[in-house]
């Protein structure tokens, strides 16, 4: 009881608002996985793993990560965008 207190604590400390979903936001999230995140994710697997198996885990790996960040940005553009407001 005592440690999932002291878990719950600081989240229920925060005082910081929510961010609101922003269009801007979103697409600058689109551009960094598109262009970003895939190639860094197979430099640091190249570089920290063995020679041909870090480059092929770090393309294995990269994929799934470019588009989790990229539908991120998709959905909260999607959020964000306000024809009439």
């Amino acid at each position: 009881m005592c440690v999932s207190l002291l878990i719950a604590m600081p989240a229920l400390a925060s005082t910081e608002p929510p961010r609101e979903p922003s269009f801007l936001h979103g697409a600058g999230e689109v551009v960094l996985g598109i262009v970003t995140t895939f190639p860094e994710t197979v430099i640091y697997e190249t570089v920290n793993g063995p020679p041909v198996a870090g480059t092929l885990v770090g393309i294995i790996a990269g994929i799934p990560k470019a588009l989790q960040r990229t539908v991120a940005g998709v959905v909260e553009m999607a959020q964000g965008f306000h024809p009439w407001n």
